[in-house]
């Protein structure tokens, strides 16, 4: 009994650890990075000559890390949810570690935002939103810090079979090509983010 209950406090004790190490680099801000399945992720990652299609960001609630990220609708995401869908990475501020007030500012400013229906048309309005969009957001309207510039849907790849159909189930013969638009490897290639390690 002594000997199951020793390994007992010792499976538990390296499961907190584990889980604690596991999670222990993380930092609240910290933009997560991913690539999904389906044809729309794909069009996106052909359109960008990314290895990813979605990104959120990283918040502590609870003892829990959770994604505030844009699906349908934007909502807050388990990290184990969210990392279930897709592999990926974490990137962060590299020049300041955000205060908590610049934390809570993010978060104020993520309820104008929850709830709304994703824009499948990626339109830079605030009536719907998509996941860059919304990270982009967050960190130029909450902190004001412009993680990249917002580019033209022009100036994006669009030469692609599956690109090409999927801007025509999006938006026929009327493509928005001055749209402006940011895309989850714009924000990934910023110059103000590192890697997490």
């Amino acid at each position: 009994m002594k000997n199951a209950t020793i390994l007992f406090v010792i499976i538990v004790v390296s499961h907190l650890f584990l889980n604690f190490n596991q999670n222990n680099n993380y930092k609240e801000g910290d933009i997560i990075f991913q690539a999904t399945s389906g044809p729309t992720g794909k069009a996106i990652q052909l359109a960008t000559h990314s290895k990813f299609n979605h990104c959120g960001v990283l918040f502590l609630e609870n003892n829990k890390w959770v994604v505030y990220e844009a699906v349908q609708p934007v909502k807050k995401t388990s990290l184990e949810d969210f990392t279930a869908r897709g592999k990926g990475t974490v990137k962060r501020l590299g020049n300041k570690t955000l205060s908590k007030e610049e934390v809570n500012a993010l978060k104020t400013l993520f309820k104008t935002y929850e709830h709304k229906d994703y824009d499948e048309a990626f339109n830079w309005s605030d009536e719907r939103i998509y996941c860059s969009e919304l990270v982009y957001k967050l960190y130029n309207n909450g902190l004001q810090i412009e993680l990249c510039k917002p580019r033209k849907l022009s100036d994006f790849d669009l030469n692609n079979p599956l690109v090409k159909e999927k801007l025509n189930e999006k938006y026929g013969n009327k493509i928005p090509m001055n749209e402006p638009m940011v895309s989850p490897e714009d924000i990934y290639k910023s110059v103000l983010l590192v890697d997490v390690k």
